[in-house]
């Protein structure tokens, strides 16, 4: 029976590489260490009674031959619980998180802010293996900031004399807010003592919204305005050796408009000593066609810290000077108890 749930659940997943797809999104070297833009599936995923953390990217901050350029910096924030059990072994989780993109001397920002809610479903009777499906609904928006562009009739009006003369496009310029949906499903198995992996697929943009900056509608083809549909798949192998070492190889397939990026990462950790839990991860990671990764991870207790640097390896070098971009991520798992009520015994001697 579990050999074949795994089989169903696999050829799911493994259905949405083959179906045509594609989308805007924001994107992550650290993209486990931000798991509510990963997948709403993986909301209140975890042991413990909240969760908060937040991940900042900074990427192409010094560009070659435009000054004043900011390059893009985003940073996102998040927060989970899993709240209501179901069962024994059945739970509910629900989340929120937020993000703001912004890029270039325009600061073009794209902004997001969304709830979710997850449902973890084991399928057997230990707990070992977990489905889970998750739901994320929210606010999109999308600003920019007109007084740092030119554009050009209004650079010829200047050389005529026209100081006062604004361009028709500046005109047709203007912020713009949208709902949007997302959706997930994960599967969490633990194989044995030493094993365990989780594999999941997320849509975004569902409802494929209507957010675009351009007021003008004339000679637009019906749709062109509006965010198509997303997915991203992934997935992360957890490998014990021995007492003190952990491999985790990972991997991601994300589909942007007519762009496929594809990451894998490898983090190799070591346990200092059994009576601290500090776990210290190094590893390489790779965005094809694009940059090489270096990842730094530290989990003690219930802190989680990640680190990583892109070496930019394509053609974009030229542009940002082969500096490439940086990653900090931090979280924190709130843990808090019940203590046990313990019962006074009363010893009452013969006499």
């Amino acid at each position: 029976m579990f050999m074949k749930i795994i089989k169903f659940t696999l050829l799911f997943l493994l259905s949405g590489l083959f179906t045509q797809l594609s989308a805007q999104d924001i994107h992550w070297s650290l993209y486990n260490m931000s798991p509510l833009t990963l997948n709403p599936a993986l909301t209140g995923s975890y042991l413990g009674t909240a969760r908060i953390g937040g991940i900042y990217r900074d990427q192409a901050f010094k560009s070659s031959g435009t000054p004043g350029f900011t390059g893009y910096t985003t940073p996102s924030f998040y927060v989970d619980a899993p709240i209501f059990a179901i069962g024994k072994r059945d739970w509910i989780g629900i989340g929120g998180m937020f993000y703001a993109d912004e890029a270039g001397s325009a600061s073009l920002t794209n902004q997001g802010a969304y709830a979710s809610i997850a449902y973890h479903k084991a399928l057997d009777k230990k707990g070992n293996t977990l489905l889970s499906f998750g739901v994320q609904g929210g606010l999109l928006s999308r600003d920019i900031d007109l007084e740092g562009l030119e554009f050009g009739d209004e650079i010829l009006a200047g050389f005529n004399g026209n100081t006062s003369f604004t361009s028709p496009s500046r005109d047709n310029l203007a912020g713009s807010s949208a709902f949007n949906l997302n959706a997930g499903v994960m599967l969490t198995a633990r194989l044995n003592k030493l094993t365990d992996l989780n594999i999941g697929l997320s849509f975004q943009n569902i409802l494929s919204p209507n957010y675009s900056i351009n007021n003008q509608t004339v000679n637009t083809p019906k749709g062109a305005r509006d965010l198509p549909l997303a997915f991203k798949f992934h997935g992360q192998f957890n490998f014990s050796m021995g007492k003190k070492w952990l491999l985790s190889p990972t991997f991601l397939y994300n589909q942007a408009y007519a762009a496929n990026e594809i990451q894998v990462q490898t983090m190799l950790g070591y346990k200092l000593n059994n009576k601290d839990p500090m776990i210290i991860k190094l590893g390489p990671g790779y965005r094809l066609g694009d940059a090489v990764s270096a990842l730094l991870g530290v989990d003690y207790k219930s802190f989680r810290f990640g680190a990583s640097y892109d070496f930019t390896v394509s053609n974009l070098s030229d542009i940002n000077n082969g500096q490439g971009a940086f990653e900090f991520a931090l979280s924190y798992i709130i843990k808090i108890f019940k203590a046990p009520a313990v019962k006074p015994v009363v010893i009452c001697p013969r006499l």
